[in-house]
């Protein structure tokens, strides 16, 4: 009786998360906030539905700038925005994928860190949290060299890279300053492919 009651208190509480503080938390680079939500499956459907926000904010933002793809006669009811907006969407999905798939292979093979794939989709999806600002891109007030909706663009596309590099390290387990080699790779190359290649 006496050891069940101090299992009971040696028992560490489950840190009571709500949407709020994961986004604020991993926001503001707070690492702890990964060993958190590390193995909670809700966690990976709020990390889906922040990545969807993103995208349709990323479509919506970049809006007033051309769009080099031409319509498909198949898609062609959409009309020409709401193709740019929907493909623009599509690829920071795409990029959320690809840098989990890639973080995850770097950190598992090459330097030889934890954590499973799922946790990689988990932490890297919530790390596009700062992507909700792309939906400022509309803001058309001149600014120094374009506008400040420009400006605010390109601040929340480095926001997303920080905390996504944040993201790899604290979930491959890395705690020295080379943990944050691989998600800056990695983080690079889906800069490349879907802020440069595809908009």
């Amino acid at each position: 009786m006496k050891r069940s009651k101090q299992n009971n208190r040696q028992k560490e509480p489950q840190e009571q998360l709500n949407i709020t503080s994961i986004v604020l938390r991993t926001a503001f680079l707070d690492g702890s906030i990964y060993k958190s939500i590390t193995g909670q499956p809700k966690i990976l459907l709020l990390a889906f539905i922040l990545v969807c926000i993103t995208g349709i904010g990323f479509g919506y933002g970049l809006n007033n700038q051309p769009f080099d793809a031409t319509t498909p006669d198949v898609l062609s009811f959409m009309g020409d925005e709401r193709f740019a907006i929907v493909t623009r969407m599509g690829a920071i999905i795409l990029s959320w994928n690809i840098w989990a798939i890639l973080a995850w292979l770097s950190t598992k093979w090459a330097f030889k860190g934890k954590g499973s794939i799922i946790d990689m989709f988990r932490s890297i999806g919530i790390a596009y949290a700062p992507g909700i600002l792309f939906f400022g891109g509309q803001i058309g007030v001149p600014a120094l060299n374009g506008t400040w909706g420009e400006g605010l663009l390109m601040f929340a596309k480095l926001w997303v890279f920080a905390v996504g590099v944040q993201a790899v390290k604290e979930t491959a387990g890395f705690r020295k300053m080379y943990g944050y080699i691989p998600g800056i790779l990695t983080g690079i190359i889906c800069w490349f492919l879907f802020f440069v290649v595809v908009p």
